[in-house]
């Protein structure tokens, strides 16, 4: 399962590292934003530690719900249900075998034609 972690992630620009505080440590943990996702109508968050973390194997990713306050302020809702939780992790993976691995910018679709594409599904 580790396999879609490569180190590529490691040098994302700053813009994606979201900082949380952890209540239970008194600390604040860095994360990269790995996607947001519309799923059933909802937006979820998935998110991956920079540094290691105790609680966070290198292999796994926390996911939270984007839920709004009343009074408009977004923010992270823990998943209470594994089958909701199943669910988001399902389309994430779906969403990250979507993508191309050619590096492209333009590779976000199985239509991609530049020169370095790997698609697995062309039948030649």
């Amino acid at each position: 399962m580790a396999d879609f972690f490569e180190d590529d992630v490691n040098e994302q620009e700053d813009e994606d590292i979201i900082t949380l505080h952890n209540e239970q440590t008194d600390k604040d943990e860095e994360f990269y934003h790995l996607a947001t996702l519309d799923v059933d109508k909802k937006w979820y968050i998935v998110m991956k530690p920079v540094e290691p973390l105790e609680d966070i194997g290198e292999d796994e990713v926390l996911i939270y719900e984007i839920a709004t306050e009343k009074s408009g302020e977004s923010y992270f809702k823990p998943i209470e249900s594994e089958e909701e939780l199943q669910k988001v992790f399902d389309e994430f993976i779906k969403e990250l075998e979507s993508q191309c691995d050619c590096g492209c910018e333009d590779c976000h679709h199985d239509g991609c034609d530049c020169e370095d594409c790997h698609h697995d599904d062309k039948d030649e």
